[in-house]
């Protein structure tokens, strides 16, 4: 028997780009089962932006909760076997539930992941953002998700195991980044996946939508980081330094650099990262002085060699 299969958006103000979004979802070979929206207490309405005849129901909230709040609000009210979330912003390939149902009547998979390609004022920026061949590689969707891999849109999986992860955290613990955190515990539940390496989803990149605070969403990163410390098995924690010790060198950049010093001291705590994001110099700095050294020794080399020259030494390393 085919499995029931449930998009459930939420919306904060997208306006019109709602109603593309769901004439993405009504052009599909194959028709979705269920669609249901969910209102986190916009200026402007949800309904106002679904067009006449389109079976979606909507949920609104009384006050803002968050994406987190709103997907949380959305998985209890489906009753579909398996769910995909999807931001009020982004568009479906019209082949994408054909696809998706076609391999998880194929493989029983709990998750399914497609790839994403992403536009900006309607520019490709990447055809595949997910990057799932390095999936295939690892073959580990905890390790992969621990990378920062997973994007909402990108995964469709089953509703019960979403529900035995706990679903999101919500702001008034992660103000951000609850999707990356989300991703890695549902891989925690020991979920089998299958991977569809085509781009089955368009994502439109904002200046002003929830993720474009990214100094919040690396600061929140590292607040998840600590949580999934106390709720994965040990045998992660290596891969839980090595994000800390990626995301302290982010922040570092940007010029935050107490926050990055907090990420670091982390990354030593938990385990012994790789430092597999930076070259060889930067990570027999990292392993000898620590890290703080090694990305002011970064700052340095690339404050007296120009961009042409490190190019050429990187190229011959």
């Amino acid at each position: 028997m085919a499995c029931s299969l449930a998009v459930l958006i939420t919306y904060y103000n997208e306006k019109e780009l709602l109603t593309e979004c769901l004439n993405s979802i009504f052009a599909q070979t194959v028709p979705v089962d269920q669609i249901i929206i969910y209102d986190d207490a916009s200026s402007f309405p949800a309904t106002d932006y679904i067009p006449p005849g389109f079976p979606v129901r909507v949920i609104r909230g009384e006050e803002n909760g968050g994406p987190g709040f709103g997907r949380n609000e959305l998985l209890k009210t489906t009753k579909c076997e398996y769910v995909h979330f999807q931001d009020a912003d982004d568009l479906f390939h019209s082949d994408w539930c054909r696809q998706v149902k076609e391999s998880i009547a194929k493989t029983q998979a709990d998750v399914v992941l497609t790839e994403i390609s992403s536009y900006k004022e309607g520019s490709l920026v990447c055809e595949k953002v997910m990057g799932l061949d390095r999936l295939s590689e690892i073959s580990d969707l905890i390790k992969f998700a621990l990378m920062g891999s997973i994007l909402v849109p990108s995964t469709t999986f089953r509703r019960d195991i979403a529900l035995s992860s706990g679903g999101y955290r919500t702001k008034d613990i992660l103000p951000q980044s609850e999707d990356f955190d989300f991703h890695v515990r549902l891989a925690a539940t020991g979920a089998t996946y299958a991977i569809i390496n085509k781009p089955l989803i368009i994502q439109r990149l904002r200046e002003n939508s929830h993720s474009q605070n990214t100094k919040l969403c690396y600061t929140s990163a590292i607040k998840s980081i600590t949580l999934l410390s106390e709720e994965l098995s040990t045998e992660y924690h290596n891969d839980l330094a090595e994000a800390s010790a990626r995301i302290g060198s982010v922040l570092y950049k940007m010029g935050a650099k107490s926050e990055a010093k907090e990420a670091f001291i982390l990354a030593n705590q938990l385990g012994q990262p790789y430092f597999l994001f930076q070259g060889k110099i930067y990570r027999i700095i990292a392993r000898r002085l620590g890290q703080n050294y090694a990305e002011i020794s970064s700052l340095i080399y690339r404050k007296i060699l120009p961009k042409y020259l490190r190019k050429f030494i990187r190229g011959n390393s």
